[in-house]
């Protein structure tokens, strides 16, 4: 299968391996084609043209910025969309439109994507661990607790409060970069949430070998992993009751194999290869469907969907974004808008997409 990865690079390495062809684009390095700027619909079909890249398969993966490359949902192809973060980023619920399958990381989000007038269903598809990366290095655990993370991060304000409560009542260390050399140095993991979301460091910390504290929230904690057996637990935003069941479990004989639990749950159901694995599986029966003949024959729909994205990402004022990038959104949304009900303003010309 040829896949064209749109900006996270979660399951490239994962799909090559797997035998398929994957063609990456996105901003920064390490993409087959770095994107120094946003890349309109016409580029898309051209730079596509160009490589002689007809994809089978086009996966939109966030990673926690505004879409840099436009028009998906125009491509031939199945398109798939991952969104990580809805809760902070409402847009992706119409955006979502254009995609004949949605996957959503968080489970409690998932029924957002529910739209009667779309034939798809959104899937919970819980983050994951790369088991290439994140692994137990077998060095010796001479850290107590360990925190890694941005400590006072601007959608998270009460981060930093917690971490010097949990200071008071159990030992921490808190730094931020790359976690793997401190997790795999670390007896237990400290973690603390945004929104009670489930993130990558539930998945990562455990990966790496470490016992993990994380708070008890929703989203689906309870189906993925069995606390006191794969990971501990604290009531959230409680930091008292965090560093004490912290330090009782420090005293726990058996904490070593708790983590090892946890350690063998995350690599054996939650890694970048078996959900690469699963995208796979849901791609291959959406085809056999033929399921993007639907979103070919309601562009009318789609496009007011996709205009309403790009409407909130103009108008949405919790969005960290520059002036300059909103009203190039405003832009896009009435251009769409003004086309919803007519022909498309800018059809795919037979052969645009390669051979």
């Amino acid at each position: 299968m040829k896949i064209l990865n749109i900006e996270g690079r979660y399951f490239v390495e994962a799909f090559r391996s797997l035998g398929h062809e994957v063609l990456t684009l996105g901003q920064g390095p390490g993409f087959d084609v770095p994107l120094d700027e946003m890349l309109s619909t016409r580029a898309l079909w051209d730079l596509l043209a160009s490589k002689n890249f007809r994809p089978d398969l086009a996966l939109w993966c966030d990673h926690c910025t505004p879409p840099v490359v436009l028009g998906l949902e125009t491509l031939p192809c199945l398109t798939v969309g991952f969104s990580i973060d809805q809760y902070c980023n409402p847009w992706h619920v119409p955006l979502s439109a254009g995609f004949d399958i949605l996957l959503a990381a968080q489970k409690d989000y998932a029924p957002l994507f529910q739209d009667a007038r779309l034939p798809r269903r959104a899937e919970w598809f819980p983050l994951f661990c790369d088991a290439d990366r994140d692994r137990d290095p077998g060095l010796e655990r001479d850290i107590p607790v360990c925190f890694v993370g941005t400590q006072d991060p601007p959608l998270n304000p009460m981060r930093k409060p917690f971490l010097d409560a949990f200071r008071r009542g159990a030992p921490l260390l808190a730094r931020t970069g790359d976690f793997r050399p401190l997790f795999g140095r670390s007896r237990l993991v400290l973690n603390q949430c945004a929104v009670g979301e489930l993130n990558f460091r539930i998945f990562e910390a455990m990966a790496c070998g470490a016992a993990l504290l994380t708070e008890d929230c929703e989203n689906g904690l309870r189906d993925l992993f069995t606390p006191g057996e794969e990971l501990l637990i604290y009531r959230r935003g409680d930091a008292a009751h965090a560093a004490a069941t912290a330090r009782t479990a420090l005293e726990r004989p058996d904490l070593a194999q708790l983590a090892r639990r946890g350690r063998d749950a995350v690599h054996a159901r939650h890694s970048s290869l078996v959900r690469a694995k699963r995208i796979l599986s849901l791609s291959e029966a959406a085809l056999r469907r033929g399921q993007p003949r639907w979103r070919r024959e309601n562009a009318s729909l789609v496009r007011e969907e996709t205009a309403r994205a790009y409407a909130m990402l103009a108008t949405d004022a919790t969005l960290r974004l520059p002036d300059s990038l909103r009203t190039h959104f405003a832009g896009l949304a009435l251009r769409m808008e003004a086309t919803a009900h007519a022909a498309s303003d800018e059809p795919c010309p037979t052969g645009a997409l390669g051979a």
